[in-house]
């Protein structure tokens, strides 16, 4: 009988453990009401209980012996504080990797050359009356080049990332606008409206010399944009009497049609950045100029509307 109460208290007391809730470390008054209760049921189940039949006394009674340590040695506190806090500092996921340059309006309501700091600040490089527009980083981000209407038509211009040594490099009677450097930093694309009020693609050495006509067509060429590797350019035309894309190698040649949609127009090409496809926008599929976005193969092929 001795042995049975000896159990019953073994199975009262895990269950009571259990049903505290986990507290890792109980109380002297919490253990002492326990107990109370613990010896109360055992008289209890006691004197119920009929007279066991079997004389064998168990031996497993020594390895259930509770502990409160051991039984509870799972105490959450330590997982719930959380790790992953300095990754969420504010100023350390919302500053830019690198310096971005834009065009927005300034103070005064034109449009200015602007830099997104890597600190997350923001610098107008520009503060000119003038309309400043078009900016591009060269690859190693210490210059801007950029067009502006300052000193009359518009021209293509470069400064440094923090806005000194202004220097213009063309001087079309017309508009030169829409520059971008090439993929080493040597080479600036651009546009150049002639007398005549045809666009045309030039391109030029960093400093301004060596400008050359690559397309030299009496449509309208202009968006040009260059490849990733450098290697070709996509723009836009309408030499063949509806905007179609194009693209041509870096000297000009070999100048190709890749959309040949007469019944629609495309425009705004852009390439993926690893050069197998072209983004492009298109009124193909509605009313005329309702463009929507595409993107097809660097060939031209696999046109795909993109969702």
């Amino acid at each position: 009988m001795a042995a049975r109460t000896n159990a019953t208290l073994l199975v009262l007391t895990l269950l009571l453990l259990v049903g505290c809730g986990g507290e890792a470390t109980p109380t002297p008054d919490s253990v002492a009401t326990q107990v109370a209760v613990l010896k109360a049921a055992a008289a209890t189940l006691t004197a119920e209980a009929p007279t066991p039949t079997y004389t064998a006394t168990p031996t497993y009674t020594p390895t259930y012996t509770p502990t409160a340590p051991a039984t509870h040695s799972h105490t959450p506190t330590a997982t719930l504080t959380p790790t992953h806090t300095p990754t969420v500092t504010p100023t350390a996921t919302l500053a830019p990797a690198e310096p971005i340059v834009f065009s927005d309006r300034g103070d005064e309501g034109n449009l200015e050359i602007f830099v997104l700091n890597a600190d997350g600040s923001v610098t107008n490089l520009t503060n000119h009356p003038s309309a400043d527009a078009y900016p591009s980083l060269s690859p190693d981000g210490t210059r801007i080049v950029f067009a502006s209407d300052r000193d009359g038509p518009t021209r293509v211009f470069v400064m440094n990332i923090d806005g000194s040594e202004l220097t213009r490099l063309t001087d079309s009677q017309a508009g030169d606008t829409h520059p971008t450097w090439s993929l080493d930093g040597a080479r600036i694309l651009y546009s150049t409206l002639l007398p005549d009020h045809n666009w045309e693609i030039y391109v030029m050495n960093a400093d301004g010399s060596e400008q050359t006509n690559l397309t030299n067509n009496p449509g309208i060429d202009t968006a040009q944009a260059w490849s990733p590797d450098g290697t070709r350019i996509a723009f836009e035309t309408n030499r063949d009497g509806d905007f179609e894309i194009y693209v041509m190698s870096a000297d000009g040649s070999g100048q190709t049609n890749l959309t040949n949609n007469p019944a629609a127009y495309d425009i705004a090409p852009v390439w993926s950045p690893d050069g197998t496809q072209i983004f492009f926008q298109s009124d193909r599929d509605g009313e005329r100029f309702e463009y929507k976005s595409y993107v097809m193969s660097a060939d031209g092929s696999n046109v795909t509307p993109v969702e």
